[in-house]
């Protein structure tokens, strides 16, 4: 989302309505109230109840999850799902959004681990628990994925693309460069490492230790802020201007200013892909395309899981799932569902895994016969499985007060860009951040204590 697509939503005001005050009085009119968007159902499949899924998903992902929907369609004689793309996964919110407001309504939805909380703040989603039963269920779910969206007890949010940040190296340059041919396990020693990367001739000269992508950079920036001893918040209240914080941001300005290690960029993975950085973070979501960038560039790539500090490990979850929207009527909310319960087949959401590079998000994936082929084949698809459990939910700020990811990102663009430094940049951000969250406090208490 840019800059003037956010501006032009806070003049609205329709940002502070995701932030919970008052989309429940808007769209609390009743399931009646609310027609469907406009869609369009091939012959083959009239007269089946038709839910339309709006969706973040680009490129081979897109094709991906068609795929699956198409396999679905032709499962079964009830239902058919209608995949439409919406943009980014803020895009899908903010039509959604627009969509209750129009009273003109998808059924189902991606949402992000952001937007998914937004969503339910302003209680338009529907809880699934009573469409639960013996065969499908939380049980069903890798535990940490099915929690997160679950809030007293009543589930929200159904993962599906599910994913964490992964530490990529380019192994022709580590070798070139001497170093082990393993990711950095510390910060301090991708920083010992870093000089000897950056000597190794390519194509196109010299290569950085490390590119930073801006576009969300506080999902990344989480693992600092967590190994350096510190939060972005506890709760609703803000900590990004606490010690330990500003401590994680002035290493990493000085692994930009000072040591010419790394910097922004706007495609870290193409980057990556040509060989102008040696390092980058990037989703596990997108090991996929990277390894066909680097095969393109005529390189492997190794993964590892994100970098220690003293000893101290922090890996954030992140990636989406689907949500069934409240406003839906009741026939094609189960029948949404009946389209979750398919994609909840161990051999289904290994086969988004394998096509995606997300990891599985259902426990009896990881044992797919085809799943655990690859992985032995690929080393790369396992790292992201043996760095889960390690793994937890984003501190509160940034999935829940509106625009905080955005606010983040663009702090953190502007330390790794500028001159400006991590006192003030974070100090400005604590005060405006802590203004916002003041804002939800009484929803927040409502939904959450």
């Amino acid at each position: 989302m840019t800059g003037n697509d956010m501006s032009r939503w806070s003049r609205r005001g329709f940002l502070a309505t995701l932030g919970g005050v008052g989309m429940g009085a808007l769209a609390g009119c009743g399931g009646s109230a609310y027609t469907q968007v406009i869609g369009a159902t091939p012959r083959e499949y009239r007269g089946r109840t038709h839910v339309v899924a709006w969706h973040s998903f680009g490129g081979i992902l897109q094709e991906a999850l068609q795929k699956l929907i198409d396999e679905f369609n032709q499962s079964q004689n009830g239902i058919f799902v209608e995949a439409q793309f919406q943009g980014s996964y803020e895009q899908t919110m903010q039509k959604v959004a627009a969509a209750i407001i129009a009273k003109q309504i998808p059924d189902l939805a991606v949402f992000s681990e952001i937007t998914w909380r937004k969503m339910h703040l302003a209680d338009a989603l529907e809880p699934v628990n009573s469409y639960f039963d013996d065969r499908l269920g939380p049980h069903t779910y890798i535990d940490q994925f099915i929690e997160e969206g679950t809030v007293q007890g009543r589930t929200w949010w159904i993962p599906f693309a599910r994913s964490t940040p992964l530490f990529y190296y380019n192994k022709q340059i580590f070798s070139r460069a001497g170093l082990p041919a393993r990711a950095p396990r510390s910060w301090e020693e991708f920083r010992e490492w870093a000089p000897a990367m950056m000597k190794v001739k390519g194509k196109g000269g010299t290569p950085k230790a490390f590119a930073m992508g801006g576009t969300y950079a506080s999902w990344y920036f989480q693992n600092n802020v967590w190994v350096w001893g510190g939060n972005f918040s506890k709760g609703l209240d803000i900590s990004i201007g606490d010690e330990p914080a500003l401590a994680a941001g002035r290493w990493m300005v000085d692994f930009i200013r000072k040591d010419r290690a790394a910097y922004l960029s706007q495609t870290p993975d193409i980057d990556f892909g040509q060989g102008v950085t040696a390092c980058t973070v990037l989703s596990t979501g997108s090991l996929k395309n990277t390894s066909e960038l680097a095969k393109a560039g005529g390189f492997e790539i190794g993964t590892g899981f994100l970098p220690e500090h003293e000893g101290a490990f922090g890996c954030p979850t992140g990636g989406s799932g689907f949500g069934i929207l409240r406003d839906a009527p009741a026939e094609r909310k189960q029948a949404a569902f009946e389209f979750l319960r398919f994609l909840a087949q161990p051999a289904k959401s290994a086969q988004w895994t394998m096509a995606s590079g997300y990891l599985p998000v259902v426990k009896a994936a990881q044992k797919d016969p085809k799943l655990v082929a690859l992985t032995k084949q690929d080393d790369n698809f396992s790292t992201a499985l043996r760095q889960l459990p390690k793994t937890k939910p984003q501190d509160l700020v940034r999935p829940l007060v509106s625009n905080a990811g955005y606010m983040m990102d663009v702090g953190l663009q502007k330390l790794y860009s500028s001159t400006e430094s991590v006192d003030a940049v974070f100090g400005r951000l604590q005060k405006q951040l802590q203004s916002r969250a003041d804002l939800i406090e009484e929803s927040y208490t409502k939904h959450y204590k």
